[in-house]
C-alpha cells in the first residue's frame, strides 16, 4: 500500500515536471515567432546589418563596458572615455538603422494603387461595372427592352405592340401610351385621368384639372360651374350661358345676350363700372366717372386732386389750409383772403381773442394816418400796413 502510494505521488510530480517544461519551450517558440515579425516589419537585422558593412565584427558583443566613476563627472579623458563627441573604438560606429528601414507610407500608397486597379463587379455577373450596362442586376449586361432590374420579356398581353414590361396600361391596348396627369398609369386605364381628385364619371372637365371648392365638414364641395350647365368653368366655352362664346363676348362672366355697350369701350355695359367712360372700365380711379385722371407735373397726384397742378410737389403740403400747395403758394403760411372762408368771422375771431386789444382800446381808422389814439399802454404801431401788435408781429385787420 506504501508503494503504491508512492508510486502515485512521483507519477503526479512527473507530470508536473512536465507540464512546466512543455510550457517554457511555448513561451520561447512565441518570443521568437513575435522577435521574427518585428525584424520583418522594421526590415533590419543587426546581424546582416553588420555583416554588410565590413563582413567583420560578427560576433560583436552589443554591451557597453561600464563607465568608470572616478569621482570626476566632467573629465572623461582621463578615464578612457572620449566624451559625448567620441566614437566607441570597439564597436566603431553602429549602422543607422533609421536609413535602412523603408518606407512605410510608401508601401501603404502602393498598396492603395494596387487596389483601386483591381476591377470591381458589384453584381458579380462576371463583366465589370465599367463595362456593364446594369452593373447591379446580375441577370444583365444591357438594359434591353425592360430596362435594368426587369427580366427582359417580348409578352404583350393587349397586343398594342408595347411590352407588357414597358407598357402603362397591360392590359388595355393604348399604343400612343397617352398619360395626361404624368401619374404613370395611361389615360386608357386611369379613373381619373386630369389628377384633380374626381373620378372621370364624376368629373365635370374629365381632362382639365379642376378640383372641387369650398369643401367642408358638411360639404365635399363642387366644381365651379358658373352656368350650372354640367360643363365645367375649366372647359366651358359660354361660361354665363348667353350663347356667346367667351372670346367673343364682351361681358363673359355675366349673361347679356345684347352685349350692350354705350362708351364703345369693348366692356359691356353689365360689367363696366363707367359705361359712359370710355377711359375707365374696371375702376372709377380718384376722380371718378367722366373725369379724366391727368396728371400735368407728373407727380403722381391727379389734377382733380392736385393742390399744385403745374408744380411737382407729392406730399401735397398746405401749411395755411388754403387749399394752395405751399409749393405754389406765395403766402405758404398766411390764408389767403380771397380764398374760401369769410374775412369778417376772421376779424370778429381775432377781436374776440382780446390778445392785442384792452377792454378800453379803440380799433384803429384804417384811414386815419395820425392813429393819436393809440399812444398810451406801450402797443407797437405799424401805421400804414394795417397790421396791429404789442409784441412786433403782424395781424391783418382787412
Amino acid at each position: 500500500m506504501k508503494r503504491a502510494t508512492i508510486l502515485a505521488i512521483s507519477f503526479v510530480f512527473f507530470l508536473a515536471a512536465c507540464n512546466e517544461t512543455l510550457e517554457r519551450i511555448a513561451d520561447k517558440d512565441s518570443f521568437t515567432e513575435e522577435s521574427e515579425t518585428k525584424d520583418d516589419i522594421s526590415g533590419t537585422d543587426d546581424s546582416e546589418t553588420a555583416g554588410d558593412s565590413d563582413g567583420e565584427n560578427e560576433d560583436v558583443d552589443d554591451e557597453r563596458p561600464e563607465r568608470p566613476d572616478n569621482g570626476n563627472e566632467n573629465d572623461g579623458e582621463e578615464d578612457g572615455w572620449g566624451g559625448e563627441d567620441e566614437e566607441d573604438p570597439e564597436n566603431n560606429e553602429r549602422p543607422d538603422r533609421d536609413g535602412d528601414r523603408p518606407d512605410r507610407d510608401n508601401e501603404e500608397d502602393e498598396e492603395n494603387e494596387n487596389d483601386e486597379d483591381i476591377p470591381i463587379d458589384r453584381d458579380g455577373d462576371g463583366v465589370i461595372d465599367e463595362e456593364d450596362g446594369c452593373p447591379e442586376d446580375p441577370d444583365k449586361a444591357e438594359p434591353g427592352i425592360c430596362g435594368c432590374g426587369i427580366a427582359e420579356s417580348e409578352l404583350d398581353t393587349d397586343k398594342d405592340t408595347i411590352p407588357d414590361c414597358i407598357d402603362n396600361c397591360p392590359l388595355d391596348a393604348n399604343k400612343d401610351q397617352t398619360d395626361s396627369d404624368g401619374n404613370g398609369q395611361g389615360d386608357a386605364c386611369d379613373d381619373d385621368i386630369d389628377g384633380d381628385g374626381v373620378k372621370n364619371v364624376e368629373d365635370n372637365c374629365p381632362n382639365i384639372a379642376n378640383p372641387k371648392e369650398g369643401a367642408s365638414i358638411f360639404s365635399s364641395g363642387r366644381q365651379p360651374d358658373l352656368d350650372s350647365d354640367g360643363i365645367g368653368d375649366a372647359c366651358d366655352e359660354d361660361l354665363d350661358g348667353d350663347g356667346v362664346k367667351n372670346n367673343e363676348d364682351n361681358c363673359p362672366n355675366d349673361t347679356n345676350p345684347l352685349q350692350e355697350d354705350a362708351d364703345g369701350d369693348g366692356v359691356g355695359d353689365l360689367c363696366d363700372i363707367c359705361p359712359d367712360d370710355a377711359g375707365k372700365t374696371i375702376s372709377e380711379g380718384i376722380c371718378g366717372c367722366g373725369v379724366a385722371e391727368t396728371d400735368n407735373d407728373g407727380d403722381g397726384v391727379p389734377n382733380c386732386v392736385d393742390n399744385c397742378q403745374e408744380i411737382y410737389n407729392v406730399s401735397q403740403l398746405d401749411t395755411d389750409g388754403d387749399g394752395i400747395g405751399d409749393a405754389c403758394d406765395e403766402n405758404p403760411y398766411v390764408k389767403d383772403e380771397n380764398d374760401s372762408g369769410d374775412s369778417a368771422d376772421s376779424d370778429d375771431d381775432s377781436g374776440d381773442s382780446g390778445d392785442d386789444y384792452g377792454d378800453d382800446d379803440e380799433v384803429p381808422d384804417n384811414g386815419d394816418s395820425d392813429n393819436e389814439d393809440f399812444e398810451d399802454s406801450g402797443d407797437t404801431e405799424i401805421s400804414d400796413d394795417s397790421c396791429y401788435s404789442r409784441d412786433g408781429s403782424c395781424i391783418n385787420l382787412i
